[in-house]
């Protein structure tokens, strides 16, 4: 899977051009994701929202993205990663339409549903771009880049919400605003450059796999009727799903769980949750480095015990000590980007040929995403009842991804065009058969 420390693939200022473009799909998502986390409690006052709508709302955001997600990856498999790569964000623009001008919950509903199934459509899709694009020994960098833009996302939105934090339903409003600006600007972007054109052809001309990158898809039957296909989702399902329910819930709650559980006032849990993210960020930013060298593999070690450390040290003191959190809050963020969703993404595209890989990057995260949702339904009851049990619980998911991880982690000394050759070499004769 991970080319060695010596590999010389060059990367451009188209590529990057490409990742930045792409990986727009994980900002938008963190940013819907995050502006939803930090209206929950002005929503809470403004419309008289309970606990249980709070968990519906947060769990609808959650469920649209893998039904997004599942979808949208077999369309684009299916009609064209790049038709599907455009459609998606005019869909999430009006989606964010809807929240931004909200008067109640029922909108509210509607544009957290709409703008999350574009949202999830749009991630396999644009994973599976970027890598269908990139150089076969920069795949991993480039891919890793995405998730660094899920962070900007996350920091960005984060800084927005410190700005307004004192605006009530405006900076909500503001919030929701800056998304549609943005999201819009993307699709135009998206539309009408020919850089993505040009990457497109050259991809074509100079890949082994073109006939896989340029369809038909892989037939369901063939993904998942062959056992190294089937073995490579569980595997990258069950690392996310463990992963991602720790992440996803202190994602969409920390705010929430500051605020209620530890004695935070809104402004500081934002500006605290600002500087966290910044930490994310930098890391994220070596993960990129490192993506496509053998460093990956020690400090995914370092990154995974230091996930499980953290939650465990929210628990034990059961989340009510302020200043602990702010310590649970840096260590998180400056460990998961080693071993978490980034790599999650850069195994699936190395794992399936380039006529799968929106499908088999979709159905995982589709299934990860529908427990996240169930979840995320009775997490504000845990809150109330014992904030302890649930970083328990998220402590719990950072190990069991910890041990899947660590078992992935051992097979990456084969080379990621190897897998290509192979996977391409299998889904061609099956196609044929």
């Amino acid at each position: 899977m991970a080319e060695s420390a010596t590999s010389t693939g060059l990367v451009g200022k188209k590529h990057w051009f490409l990742a930045t473009i792409a990986g727009m799909a994980s900002y938008l998502d963190a940013g819907v994701i995050v502006s939803v986390g930090l209206s929950l409690a002005i929503w809470k006052g403004e419309f008289g929202l309970t606990a249980g709508t709070i968990g519906i709302i947060s769990a609808a955001l959650t469920l649209s993205i893998a039904v997004g997600s599942l979808v949208g990856g077999r369309l684009a498999d299916m009609f064209g990663r790049r038709l599907v790569f455009n459609i998606d964000l005019l869909i999430y623009v009006l989606g964010v339409v809807l929240i931004a001008t909200s008067v109640n919950q029922t909108m509210i509903l509607a544009g957290v549903i709409v703008a999350g199934l574009a949202a999830g459509a749009d991630l396999p899709t644009s994973i599976a771009v970027v890598a269908g694009m990139a150089p076969p020994d920069a795949r991993g960098r480039l891919v890793a880049f995405t998730q660094v833009m899920w962070g900007a996302g996350i920091a960005v939105v984060t800084a927005l919400g410190f700005a307004v934090s004192t605006m009530g339903m405006l900076g909500v409003r503001l919030l929701f605003l800056h998304l549609i600006v943005l999201g819009t600007l993307t699709w135009a972007v998206r539309v009408f450059s020919p850089i993505l054109h040009d990457l497109e052809e050259q991809a074509l001309r100079s890949s082994s796999d073109a006939d896989a990158l340029q369809g038909p898809a892989l037939p369901l039957r063939a993904l998942f009727g062959n056992k190294q296909f089937i073995a490579a989702m569980g595997l990258t399902a069950g690392f996310y799903v463990a992963w991602g329910l720790m992440a996803n819930t202190w994602g969409q709650f920390k705010a929430f769980f500051l605020t209620t559980v530890s004695g935070a006032t809104q402004s500081s849990a934002t500006a605290w949750l600002f500087i966290a993210t910044l930490s994310g960020l930098a890391t994220g930013l070596v993960f990129v480095r490192i993506a496509d060298t053998r460093w990956r593999r020690p400090l995914f070690y370092v990154g995974a015990v230091g996930q499980i450390v953290a939650m465990i040290l929210g628990a034990v003191t059961g989340g009510e000590v302020f200043w602990v959190m702010i310590v649970v809050l840096l260590t998180f963020n400056l460990m998961y980007p080693f071993a978490g969703e980034a790599l999650y993404k850069v195994w699936t595209q190395e794992s399936f040929p380039a006529n799968a890989r929106a499908t088999a990057q979709g159905f995982t995260n589709a299934v990860a995403r529908f427990i996240f949702a169930g979840f995320a339904v009775v997490t504000p009851t845990i809150i109330a009842d014992s904030p302890s049990s649930l970083l328990w619980i998220l402590a719990g998911c950072a190990t069991f991804a910890a041990l899947i991880g660590s078992y992935m982690i051992g097979r990456d000394g084969n080379s990621s065009r190897v897998v290509e050759s192979r996977n391409s070499t299998e889904s061609q004769t099956m196609m044929s058969a």
